[in-house]
């Protein structure tokens, strides 16, 4: 191997680690490593400095090296940099080649750390007799590392530092920059790099990255900017699409108080089986009820309960149940109503059940649901619970029981002049019926007609 074809061979040592270094933040992955022949390209118009070059012998020794590291002997690695290291004097860029080797190890041992300790070696001690694309590579390097170990701050200052020898920096540079303010929270100054980074993405005709588009739709979460949001979301939704992404867009209608382009991605979502899980259903069961379409949110209700995606406790027979009786399904609404009524501890669906009852001209199951209405208590209108309890009587002709319950009502304010008026009809209707059940007398019909 010739001396140059060693040191370019050194110089891509870092690069296939380094490309599975994928900095994380909320499950994403943000930015991949920039090579250093590509950094080189971009630096053909900068004045040429002095590179040191590697002296003979030890270029053998690093040959030797270079061969144990692509086989992963690591131990044989080490054991040749440090007889390198003991024996000669090595000038700044043979010492940046032993550093590499062994942050590279330690790299691929998952020993960041290590890693980051290695490579500081190298920008540490400055370029003096480095080429400036390899002393720039370990500047992103490190600032990579650092963010991988969540020193957002540092890992700024290193990424700030290689962004400035960048004479046209890339989308890359941008979302690196971009990336480590949004870690460090500073929203404002995250927002900008990221988009340029995403421009300078699009110019070139090309999709922007999942992640960055991610990366841009949090930023604008965080400040509270749902109209600008929305678009970005929409572009994830069309180049990748995902449910994670139809719930966002959805979520953030609601942001928008746009309820009836909400309630639309729900449907469509459940219409394409997309709605899982039971808050989803529960989720478009009440953005239906809200839309006043009760029916079909007691149909998305029944299939969630039916198929066990919804649980069936109190919260969501209520939801079913109310949805019936809003529907006008009265006859399907008791059974579902009655079991949530059970579960509840308070009488408000019990009334609601009296009242289902009483639709269906059911006036025996119906005061009995009343009843249980008015003992837990805790309900919205209790004097419309007593007036409606007593018509269940009225209407069984318990005339005594009925004018009780009436006579109880008349304490509410709010039915008090129903309630007296209920009270006069009974006794009214009390003195009707007693009037027709009296004997009629009998006439005596052996009168002698009149003479003319």
């Amino acid at each position: 191997m010739t001396l140059t074809k060693l040191v370019s061979s050194l110089k891509r040592v870092a690069t296939p680690s380094l490309l599975a270094l994928m900095l994380v933040s909320g499950g994403q992955a943000v930015i991949g490593v920039e090579t250093a022949q590509a950094q080189e390209a971009q630096k053909k118009k900068r004045a040429t400095k002095k590179v040191e070059s590697v002296n003979a012998k030890n270029a053998k020794v690093f040959e030797k090296a270079q061969e144990a590291f692509e086989a992963e002997n690591y131990a044989e690695v080490e054991r040749l940099l440090a007889k390198l290291s003991g024996e000669n004097k090595l000038n700044n860029i043979e010492r940046s080649y032993v550093a590499n080797y062994r942050g590279n190890i330690c790299f691929s041992q998952d020993n960041l750390s290590c890693a980051l300790r290695e490579f500081k070696k190298i920008t540490d001690a400055g370029s003096e007799g480095i080429s400036e694309s390899f002393y720039n590579q370990m500047l992103y390097v490190v600032a990579q590392v650092l963010f991988s170990q969540e020193k957002y701050r540092e890992a700024l200052r290193y990424a700030q530092t290689w962004f400035k020898t960048q004479e046209d920096p890339s989308a890359d540079a941008y979302l690196l920059i971009g990336q480590a303010h949004y870690m460090l929270k500073d929203y404002n100054k995250a927002l900008p790099n990221v988009q340029k980074g995403i421009d300078k993405y699009i110019a070139l005709g090309s999709v922007p990255k999942e992640s960055w588009l991610n990366l841009l739709s949090n930023i604008y979460r965080q400040k509270n900017q749902f109209n600008k949001m929305l678009p970005v979301v929409k572009e994830l939704v069309k180049h990748y699409p995902k449910k994670t992404y139809l719930t966002t867009l959805a979520g953030i209608y609601n942001e928008l108080d746009d309820q009836t382009k909400m309630t639309a991605m729900y449907q469509a979502m459940y219409d394409q089986n997309l709605l899982s899980s039971e808050s989803e259903v529960v989720t478009l069961a009440s953005l239906l009820m809200s839309k006043e379409s009760p029916y079909q949110a007691s149909q998305v209700m029944k299939k969630g309960l039916d198929s066990g995606v919804v649980k069936k406790v109190l919260k969501n027979y209520r939801i079913y149940s109310q949805s019936l009786y809003a529907a006008r399904e009265y006859e399907a609404a008791l059974k579902p109503l009655e079991t949530a009524a059970g579960m509840s501890s308070d009488g408000k669906l019990y009334s609601q059940l009296g009242q289902s009852y009483i639709a269906l001209n059911r006036w025996s199951e119906a005061e009995k649901a009343l009843t249980k209405a008015i003992n837990k208590g805790k309900l919205k209108d209790g004097g419309q619970a007593l007036i409606s309890k007593g018509l269940t009587q009225f209407e069984q002709k318990k005339f005594k029981s009925a004018e009780a319950t009436f006579k109880s009502a008349v304490r509410y304010e709010k039915v008090s002049g129903t309630a007296t008026n209920w009270i006069k009809y009974v006794n009214a209707e009390v003195r009707r019926l007693k009037e027709l059940d009296a004997p009629i007398q009998a006439i005596d019909t052996s009168v002698e007609p009149l003479k003319s």
